[in-house]
């Protein structure tokens, strides 16, 4: 059986920032707790959660964007990520691990 477009694109995905320094990661099990980001971290000492979409035109829920304005309004670091922008994600993300990052770009693209 085939995987969703969604499933492999957040295998890579974490796979990716697994492998960043200075950093730790959780993936959250959606049944269990309804609107959270699929994925939260911590990056050099912040706090990092990503919702992961199989594409720009996936909808976000209202409980998700809620969640993740919260996350932002708390100090943290939360993003949408999809394939077409996972690339400039992931730099935020390396420039944070690397302590280059400023607090002011704390949404996604």
């Amino acid at each position: 059986m085939a995987q969703k477009p969604e499933t492999v694109f957040r295998a890579r995905l974490k796979k990716r920032v697994d492998a960043l320094p200075r950093s730790w990661w959780e993936s959250i099990q959606q049944k269990a707790i309804k609107g959270s980001p699929d994925i939260m971290g911590c990056v050099n000492g912040h706090f990092v959660s990503l919702e992961i979409k199989r594409s720009e035109k996936a909808k976000t829920d209202k409980l998700q964007v809620y969640k993740l304005n919260k996350i932002k309004q708390a100090g943290g670091f939360a993003f949408v990520v999809y394939p077409d922008n996972f690339e400039y994600i992931f730099g935020i993300l390396e420039n944070l691990a690397h302590g280059l990052q400023s607090r002011e770009t704390k949404s996604s693209k």
